[in-house]
């Protein structure tokens, strides 16, 4: 970083950044319920089909200039698009679809959970907007996370379904930490390029993860991931991954990275990183239409909290001025 300077976020710049954020958690929230979905196969099998689909869309989008946009980049460019797909993408997923059977769902959307205050602390040593004005929103999220997620884990321990394996948990932190470092850089390189469209900026992303992905399919068949040799593909359910999949790449991860880029662009990071709890409270939602029950009222306690810390965060940085990095 050769420095960064401060400007005050325009309104129009902090409306059009929320409801980037808002429908960025709409869509990573589908990601929760695609795996109820799409059984007998596995997440690895779901993973193949989401990431595939997304590349080969993007790879579409840039298909008719003649690929311009990929002949564009350097070396370099290239290094960064596989990182940010690895780290936002492929790495992320995999580290949160082989955490959840050694810990279990909830202790892992737990520990994901806290990526907003990962997101505040980090954006905030870049932005120099002081972390203590931001303590009492990152008090509501943190309270609403811990009601929201607590019960399922509560619910998970009294049922003997978690039994808290250490690698379990580090494969967690280890998921939160490499979607925290993609947030950072993608948003970086999306302020270095500004004369990039975040519709350009997401297919290039997407080939990225399809690259990424590409050692990933050797691993996982040797070491069995997958579900397709015992299964086969003679009968009818391999209908089921590869829908899953089809809606996961084009609207999870093609049209959520785009979103997510517009509320990058819009907003700082550390702004920007408080949005991420819409992914949480669409998951509720989604969970309590697909078993057709309300939730619980700590789960919608929990929720208002989430919104009340993220309203109280956008009036901290509406209010004052904030920074954004300048790579």
């Amino acid at each position: 970083m050769k420095g960064h300077y401060t400007a005050a976020i325009g309104r129009q710049a902090v409306v059009v950044g929320l409801l980037a954020g808002l429908a960025t958690g709409a869509l990573w929230a589908l990601t929760f319920i695609a795996p109820l979905v799409s059984g007998p196969y596995s997440a690895f099998d779901l993973t193949v089909c989401r990431y595939v689909t997304f590349g080969m869309v993007s790879l579409m989008l840039v298909a008719p200039e003649g690929f311009a946009a990929l002949r564009r980049l350097s070396r370099a460019d290239y290094q960064v698009l596989v990182l940010l797909g690895f780290t936002g993408n492929v790495g992320y997923y995999l580290a949160l679809s082989l955490a959840v059977p050694l810990v279990g769902p909830a202790a892992v959307a737990l520990v994901v959970g806290c990526l907003p205050v990962l997101m505040a602390v980090l954006g905030c040593r870049t932005t120099g907007l002081p972390l203590g004005r931001l303590m009492p929103a990152l008090a509501f999220i943190l309270l609403g996370l811990a009601l929201v997620n607590g019960v399922a884990l509560l619910q998970a321990r009294a049922a003997g379904e978690v039994g808290g394996p250490l690698w379990g948990l580090l494969l967690a932190v280890g998921a939160m930490v490499l979607w925290a470092w993609y947030g950072m850089r993608n948003a970086a390189e999306l302020a270095a390029r500004p004369a990039v469209s975040p519709v350009t900026w997401t297919a290039l992303t997407g080939i990225g993860t399809m690259i990424a992905l590409l050692p990933l399919l050797v691993i996982g068949w040797l070491a069995h991931w997958s579900a397709v040799p015992a299964i086969g593909l003679a009968h009818g359910a391999w209908l089921r991954p590869v829908a899953a999949g089809l809606v996961l790449g084009l609207l999870s991860s093609w049209a959520g990275t785009w979103t997510w880029s517009i509320a990058a662009r819009a907003l700082p990071v550390s702004m920007a990183g408080q949005l991420i709890v819409f992914e949480t409270i669409f998951a509720l939602v989604y969970s309590a239409m697909y078993v057709r029950q309300l939730p619980s009222w700590p789960e919608l306690a929990g929720a208002l909290m989430l919104v009340a810390g993220v309203v109280m965060a956008l009036r901290v940085f509406a209010a004052g001025t904030a920074g954004i990095p300048d790579p």
